[in-house]
């Protein structure tokens, strides 16, 4: 029970998990949002034949109906991020789906909820995924830590990812990402990449950007509302760097859904280092703190193949300690305990 083919790090954690499962021999059912209701800015992928599309979001229309949790057969119900569910509906179904399965509830809270509803619910197991949602814990003294997974290991052919872009082939691409609350912070190129670089914005279609007004050779502006799974995939194919650009505030446990997903593509990551999103990466991104600083290390990375190969073997290795398997199997060893 959670979101699934939409933008929202809940899909991304919940996604590869469900996929493994699959790809290991389990049988697998999703519990989703209403597509009129959905918890995300848009869908990533069209429905899988064992979704189904069932409630709405606790603060839109609170909707839920019981018949497919309740007509369904599973030994574990594996519910992520309680409060975007209609929690009110789901309580009052509860103790009945309780005699069926056994049920796990994976938090995506940053901090302990203010709300009542949060601890009316029975869990078999709660399970976090980020060492700063240790205050778990204090409420649950049997919470256990599984990672976040990792989208698998993939590649693409670039010249062809940049045919179906429309991208200059004899350029390098620099993708700046600007979805799912990531911002278009790079604006201009250092002279020493301009000549044979592309700053390629792609950007909601509502977000207002004065460069669009301002054509030039070394710069593209493209819009799309959401990029599905597959075109994300074609834009890091492309690239020969991305900037991921978002902050948070502090004391706040939160991560870069993005960066899992991402990372498996192989393209070099650019993120900021004083944001809260990016702590678990050390060497398999690139950390910059101001403009100078992101300029100087775009420029030494396309002219050093060594330092390009030591990112890409960082991120490899991370990519394989967090892989939907790996992951995967970490939770069926926890169902098997439970059961």
């Amino acid at each position: 029970m959670a979101a699934w083919n939409t933008t929202s790090g809940v899909a991304m954690h919940a996604e590869p998990v469900a996929k493994a499962f699959i790809e290991l021999g389990h049988k697998v059912t999703v519990f989703t949002f209403n597509k009129n209701d959905c918890h995300g800015e848009g869908f990533t992928a069209k429905d899988e034949s064992y979704v189904i599309r069932c409630f709405g979001t606790r603060t839109h229309t609170n909707a839920l109906d019981p018949r497919p949790f309740l007509e369904n057969d599973y030994d574990i119900l594996l519910i992520e991020d309680v409060g975007m569910l209609p929690v009110e509906k789901l309580i009052d179904i509860f103790p009945v789906l309780k005699h069926k399965a056994k049920i796990i509830h994976v938090v995506h809270e940053n901090r302990i909820c203010e709300h009542s509803w949060f601890y009316k619910l029975d869990w078999d197991k709660v399970v976090y995924f980020d060492h700063r949602q240790d205050f778990m814990k204090k409420i649950y003294p049997d919470a256990e830590y599984i990672p976040f997974p990792c989208f698998p290991l993939r590649k693409g052919n670039k010249q062809a990812a940049k045919k179906r872009l429309g991208l200059p082939a004899n350029k390098k691409i620099i993708y700046s990402f600007g979805h799912r609350g990531y911002h278009s912070y790079y604006r201009d190129l250092p002279p020493k990449l301009k000549k044979n670089s592309v700053l390629l914005h792609v950007i909601e279609t509502d977000y207002q950007m004065l460069e669009e007004l301002t054509p030039a050779t070394w710069r593209i502006v493209k819009k799309s509302d959401v990029l599905s799974t597959k075109e994300f995939d074609d834009y890091l194919f492309a690239a020969d760097a991305i900037i991921l650009h978002k902050f948070q505030s502090r004391e706040h446990a939160v991560v870069s859904s993005t960066v899992y997903q991402a990372l498996g593509a192989g393209c070099p990551i650019f993120v900021p280092s004083q944001s809260d999103f990016f702590h678990e990466w050390k060497t398999e991104v690139l950390h910059y703190r101001d403009i100078t600083a992101l300029n100087k290390k775009l420029v030494d990375l396309f002219g050093d193949k060594r330092q390009q190969k030591q990112l890409r073997d960082a991120g490899e290795k991370f990519v394989r300690s967090h892989s939907p398997e790996v992951i995967a199997q970490q939770f069926l060893d926890l169902f098997e305990r439970i059961l």
